[in-house]
């Protein structure tokens, strides 16, 4: 069955590979991007692949952005926007710690509280996808503001999908990717 599904940080990685896959599997794709520039190579993509993909700037650190997702009417949201950090818990700087969380924790959930209204009070269905890590569960040395904002974005992850579950009348579904960490130091 064919869904509208938005993804956001799909201007490179897996984001992106996401998005074109996902079109190229029949779904309408919003494939947002945090910066401007990426936005033609997917517009290229889509027209090359003759697939329902958009792509378009949603920056989840702004609020105006974030607000962008009540025009549309959309089945999936997967959280996939995230920066990584490292450094000895010993030795980091706090305010980097600061920088992962607000990025990876509190406006990833900022945004699946925009979505959640819509899919509550419009449609009484829908999919939040988070993706976290591996690393969200098991731990690597020197990745801890990564590592930590996982483990963060697993719980409210968690709490939310349960909470989801006592919603009488509303079918919103709550899940996680957790891709392996292929970090490796010799």
């Amino acid at each position: 069955m064919k869904k509208t599904i938005l993804i956001t940080g799909a201007g490179t990685g897996l984001g992106k590979q996401a998005s074109i896959e996902l079109a190229k599997r029949g779904h309408k794709v919003y494939a947002t991007v945090q910066y401007e520039n990426e936005i033609q190579d997917l517009v290229e993509i889509a027209k090359t692949n003759n697939i329902d993909l958009e792509s378009f700037k949603l920056d989840i650190l702004n609020k105006d952005d974030r607000e962008k997702l009540l025009n549309y009417n959309i089945d999936v949201l997967i959280c996939n926007a995230a920066i990584g950090d490292s450094g000895s818990v010993a030795d980091i700087d706090v305010d980097r710690i600061r920088r992962v969380f607000e990025t990876n924790v509190f406006c990833n959930i900022e945004t699946v509280q925009v979505a959640l209204k819509k899919m509550i009070n419009e449609k009484k269905k829908g999919r939040i996808i988070f993706m976290s890590s591996l690393v969200g569960r098991i731990p690597f040395a020197f990745l801890s503001p990564y590592c930590a904002s996982k483990f963060a974005i697993e719980g409210f992850a968690t709490c939310l999908r349960k909470e989801m579950k006592k919603l009488k009348g509303a079918n919103i579904q709550v899940g996680m990717i957790e891709p392996r960490c292929l970090c490796y130091w010799i």
